[in-house]
């Protein structure tokens, strides 16, 4: 199926919230989740996971 204009917008991804404080200012924390493509990505990223920080309280979780 091909998207069009007509098709309306787009679905708004819910953003993250911080589990303590229920602040949305929400910054991804973990540099390595930006990592290209390398021939030894697998050695410089880690599980893959996503860690997220908090800009409001500092939390971090993933």
């Amino acid at each position: 199926m091909t998207r069009t204009w007509n098709d309306g917008p787009a679905p708004v991804r819910d953003a993250e919230v911080c589990p303590v404080c229920a602040s949305t200012d929400v910054r991804v924390a973990d540099q390595g989740w930006f990592v290209l493509e390398l021939e030894r990505g697998d050695e410089v990223r880690s599980d893959g996971a996503v860690e997220f920080s908090c800009r409001d309280c500092g939390a971090r979780w993933e």
